[in-house]
């Protein structure tokens, strides 16, 4: 059995792929809508920290997406249903985290919790009581809520 290979196609100026990779970006959409939003956002003063954004943000995270499908022969849409992968993965572990009985994040009773973690829950007070020593969880550095170690 025989495979043939297809000989894959190539730009033949760089200028093509420049005018296409920007076609795609752009899109006619935002074109007709973006002197609505600049309007909207506060005409010429939204316009300077836009482009500062685009600048600081959108160029480098486009050429991110770039090389790395060019370096792994994907396109922007796999790479994309990958990280929307991991993150739905994490809100169904969260969703069943939230039918447990106690609540993971409820007490300090489990393996993540540190020596700091305060069961919020249960004081009726700014204190607790750790053996012989009182100790004020409002204090901040000293102790942690289990919320907030849960979450971190």
């Amino acid at each position: 059995m025989e495979i043939k290979v297809e000989k894959r196609e190539q730009w033949t100026r760089k200028r093509e792929y420049i005018l296409a990779a920007a076609g795609n970006v752009v899109g006619l959409g935002n074109v007709w809508r973006f002197p609505y939003l600049c309007y909207k956002n506060g005409g010429g003063a939204f316009l300077v920290p836009y482009c500062f954004f685009a600048l600081l943000c959108g160029v480098p995270l486009y050429l991110m997406e770039t090389a790395i499908g060019t370096g792994y022969s994907y396109i922007v849409i796999q790479l994309y249903s990958r990280v929307y992968t991991i993150i739905l993965a994490w809100a169904l572990l969260y969703l069943i985290y939230c039918f447990r009985d106690p609540l993971p994040w409820a007490t300090c009773n489990n393996p993540w919790n540190t020596d700091r973690c305060v069961d919020l829950s249960s004081l009726n007070s700014t204190q607790t009581y750790r053996g012989n020593q009182s100790v004020n969880w409002t204090s901040g550095n000293l102790t942690k809520s289990s919320v907030s170690e849960f979450w971190e």
